[in-house]
C-alpha cells in the first residue's frame, strides 16, 4: 500500500503523527532503514504500532512523510543563506555548514531513507519529489552567482547544481561509515580555494 489515508487530522491526531514521524526518524538513525518495522517504530515511540497504520497506512508512507517532514525543517532553515549567497565561494560555504549542522538529530536517517529505494521504483521516484527543492533553490543561487562569469560557459548551472547536490549527498553517506572529518574538511577547503579562485 503506497497510498496515503487521508483523514481529517484534529490538533492532538497531529500531535500523534509528529510523535510517529519523530519516532521512525529515531528509529532509522539508530537501526536503519532495513531495521525500520512497525515494531520497532512502535517501541522507540513507546505506542501501539496500530496507531501507525492508522495515521499513514504504510511504513513506507510513514518512512515518506518523515522525509518530507525533516527535510522541510532543514530547507527552511537554510533557503535564506541560500538566497542571500553572492558567490560560489558562499555557496560551498553553505555546504559544509549543512554538512555539519545539527539542525536536528536525523540527517543520518534522512541520508538512509533517500539511500534506500531504487530510483527507479515508484518510492525512490517520491523520494526524489522531495528532494527536487533543493536541487532548485541551490540552481538559482548558482545562477544569480554566476551570472556573467566565464565560468557557466565551461560549466552550466544545472550541471554544477547536480554535481554540488550529488557531492553533498554522497559525502553525507560515506561518513555513516567513515567518521574521518579530516578527509571531509580536506576536501570542503580544496573546494573553496577553487571556489576563491573562480570568483
Amino acid at each position: 500500500m503506497t497510498g496515503a489515508i487521508r483523514r481529517k487530522t484534529s490538533k492532538s491526531g497531529l500531535e500523534t503523527r509528529n510523535r510517529i514521524i519523530q519516532a521512525a526518524l529515531e528509529t532509522v538513525r539508530r537501526e536503519g532503514l532495513v531495521g525500520a518495522s512497525a515494531r520497532t517504530i512502535a517501541r522507540t515511540g513507546d505506542f501501539n504500532q496500530a496507531l501507525l497504520f492508522y495515521h499513514f497506512g504504510s511504513i513506507e508512507e510513514l518512512l515518506l512523510e518523515s522525509l518530507t517532514w525533516a527535510n522541510n525543517i532543514r530547507m527552511e532553515q537554510f533557503a535564506s543563506r541560500f538566497e542571500a549567497a553572492s558567490s560560489l565561494a558562499d555557496l560551498v560555504d553553505l555546504a559544509y555548514d549543512l554538512y555539519v549542522s545539527e539542525v536536528h538529530d536525523y540527517q543520518s536517517a534522512l541520508v538512509a531513507i533517500v539511500a534506500g529505494w531504487p530510483a527507479g521504483s515508484e518510492v525512490g521516484q517520491r523520494v526524489m519529489e522531495v528532494l527536487r527543492p533543493w536541487d532548485e533553490m541551490v540552481q538559482r543561487s548558482l545562477r544569480r552567482c554566476l551570472d556573467g562569469s566565464a565560468f557557466v560557459q565551461i560549466m552550466p548551472a544545472h550541471d554544477l547544481t547536480f554535481g554540488l547536490v550529488s557531492l553533498l549527498l554522497g559525502v553525507e553517506l560515506n561518513s555513516r561509515f567513515d567518521r574521518n572529518e579530516d578527509r571531509t574538511k580536506s576536501l570542503f577547503s580544496a573546494l573553496r580555494s577553487a571556489a576563491d579562485t573562480l570568483s
